[in-house]
């Protein structure tokens, strides 16, 4: 509640600001410190000038709500918890369609007593975190892994890694429809942050034909290549030709063919080569309660 003296303080401030924004200098001119506090009022008042577009919004983020609730069985529907549909109507009625469509099925799975339970408050600090891209990743977690990741680094063969030509390769960025799927393995490392998932690498003997189409496809071919050529040039040989089994020597080495001249950094009894990493994305516990209420769509009653 706010008393008299709060509410003409706040009424104070107001007129301030507003005097500030509107008639900057009227009293004190145009620069100096007035007109710096006139800018900071200007953004501190930014939000506001959105609302008249957010209130535009509001009847269909409404109803798109209220068609999600119509489907919760009649027993089954609860009221939300006024902070969490508060943040949730705010973020869907100012993001794009892809977050705004998580944020309204979030509150709608917080109002089903079926599903409220598994609706964890901090999902709305997660959902605030995330990309549009990221949401459509993780729109792809119908089970829980793995998911085949891929990078591509060089090393030398007998010695230490030199640097990573492809990193976090996967088909999962295509079939998410990603705007951005250059950005995948930031996207995979945000994803982990926030504990949505995980990272495990690839044992001996685990089975790795799901890596198959991954080390088939054209960009992990394409970065071997830029490897394998890198390392041919180091090395200085004229050209590449097939190798002999057996003879000791690089791969696509002739025998007894010599560098041309000992290229800086070549060293043909340690040569650079690529080396395919395995790795495998797992959904964590907290990530699938997170995708279920993201996804969630009370089925229509008939």
């Amino acid at each position: 509640m706010i008393f008299g003296k709060e509410r003409e303080a706040v009424r104070n401030a107001t007129r301030a600001i507003r005097d500030l924004v509107l008639r900057p200098g009227r009293e004190h001119g145009g620069g100096g410190l007035f007109g710096g506090l006139g800018a900071v009022a200007a953004m501190a008042m930014e939000p506001l000038r959105e609302l008249p577009e957010m209130a535009t919004r509001l009847p269909g983020t409404l109803r798109e709500l209220g068609d999600r609730v119509t489907a919760i069985p009649g027993g089954r529907r609860r009221a939300p918890a006024i902070a969490f549909a508060a943040q949730a109507l705010a973020g869907s009625i100012r993001l794009d369609a892809t977050l705004r469509e998580r944020y309204l099925n979030l509150l709608a799975a917080s109002m089903d007593r079926d599903t409220a339970a598994r609706v964890h408050p901090a999902f709305l600090s997660v959902l605030r975190e995330l990309t549009p891209d990221e949401v459509r990743i993780v729109s792809q977690f119908q089970h829980d892994g793995p998911y085949p990741l891929l990078t591509v680094a060089a090393r030398r063969r007998f010695g230490e890694r030199l640097g990573t030509e492809l990193r976090h390769f996967s088909g999962l960025a295509a079939q998410a429809g990603c705007e951005r799927p250059d950005r995948f393995p930031l996207y995979v490392d945000n994803l982990c942050r926030l504990g949505l998932t995980e990272l495990r690498a690839v044992r001996v003997a685990d089975d790795t034909r799901i890596f198959r189409a991954l080390e088939a496809a054209p960009e992990v071919k394409a970065a071997i290549t830029r490897i394998e050529s890198n390392a041919w040039a180091q090395l200085g040989f004229a050209e590449r030709s097939p190798s002999r089994e057996g003879s000791g020597t690089l791969p696509g080495v002739p025998a007894g063919s010599k560098p041309l001249g000992g290229a800086a950094g070549g060293d043909a009894d340690d040569p650079v080569v690529a080396d395919l990493q395995r790795k495998a994305l797992y959904v964590t516990s907290f990530g699938r309660q997170f995708y279920e209420a993201c996804e969630y769509r009370p089925e229509p009653i008939r």
